[in-house]
């Protein structure tokens, strides 16, 4: 590895998680009996953050919460994990974000967000802190904040030579300026078509659903990204840039909770481009991560460490 000591930056939001365990989703209108309830932090960019942290980087995390008990909880909970927090913001005006996951008896969840105080997180906020990225060998950003913040991450990393990834996620259209600054773009198979105007189509026609996730993500490399890695769950992931196209398999497990399997793949990810791995190892990195994530409940508690990680990397490929 080139580095011993890699350092990644994370601008993006913090979200207290609710979490309940169901044995169906909700239809319409329907009431359904769950069977567990749970409270704890999440939000994607602390949520990488922490993955970056417990995988051996040093974590800095940009972000806004609220100055009310669970922005207390989150500042408590990035010093118990070491992640540097100097970024982070206090809100008077608004409550920290709030996610509400419910969880099938599958692993498979549905998730809403109330940003709150990640709604504040202003391109003046992130510029003020702008060495915490400057100084960094990856950039880690998502779309749970706005565009603005998110294009001056990308801006300050790109200038200062720091290599950049953003996982769009919730998918939203991105502006060029900020994709043609993106080193890696890191979505599923719905984000990837959302992002590249492609919906899939379940009817009896099933035209755009037969479009197959390469070709997807070659639109997307259109658009000025510098590669696309898209997960695909189970499945692994499809790695595409000029160079060419690769499937990298995921690590077979045992899933109990899909929930935290995205975030744990970016910060894994993250972590390996910042230590100077090539893409492919990289991806290989991120994967491992991503696969032991769904074996635990909940998103903090099911993020690895280190060498879980480079345990299963070693056995799988």
């Amino acid at each position: 590895m080139a580095s011993t000591d890699p350092v990644v930056a994370v601008v993006g939001s913090y979200n207290v998680g609710l979490t309940m365990q169901v044995p169906a989703f909700p239809a319409p209108g329907e009431t359904v009996v769950g069977r567990e309830f749970a409270e704890g932090p999440g939000g994607k960019g602390s949520n990488q953050a922490i993955a970056a942290a417990r995988l051996g980087a040093e974590s800095r995390f940009a972000g806004r919460v609220g100055a009310d008990r669970y922005g207390d909880d989150a500042v408590a909970l990035w010093e118990a994990e070491g992640v540097d927090a100097e970024a982070v913001g206090r809100d008077d005006a608004a409550h920290t974000g709030v996610g509400f996951v419910v969880v099938d008896e599958d692993g498979e969840n549905e998730i809403t967000v109330a940003p709150g105080a990640n709604d504040r997180l202003s391109a003046a906020d992130v510029r003020e802190r702008a060495a915490a990225i400057e100084t960094a060998d990856c950039l880690l950003v998502q779309l749970e904040i706005g565009d603005e913040p998110v294009r001056a991450a990308v801006e300050t990393a790109a200038e200062a030579g720091t290599t950049v990834v953003c996982n769009p996620a919730p998918a939203r259209e991105l502006p060029p300026a900020v994709l043609e600054q993106v080193d890696y773009l890191t979505p599923n198979e719905h984000e990837a078509r959302t992002l590249a105007g492609v919906a899939r189509d379940d009817d009896e026609t099933g035209s755009d659903s037969d479009i197959t996730d390469e070709a997807v993500a070659r639109e997307l490399l259109g658009l000025g990204v510098g590669a696309v890695v898209l997960t695909r769950g189970s499945a692994g992931a499809l790695l595409v840039s000029d160079d060419g196209v690769e499937g990298v398999e995921a690590p077979s497990v045992e899933v109990v909770d899909t929930t935290g399997a995205g975030d744990a793949f970016n910060g894994a990810l993250a972590v390996a481009l910042a230590e100077g791995l090539d893409a492919r190892a990289a991806v290989r990195f991120g994967c491992a991560g991503g696969a032991l994530a769904v074996t635990a409940p909940e998103v903090v508690p099911g993020l690895p460490e280190r060498g879980a990680v480079d345990d299963l990397v070693a056995e799988s490929w």
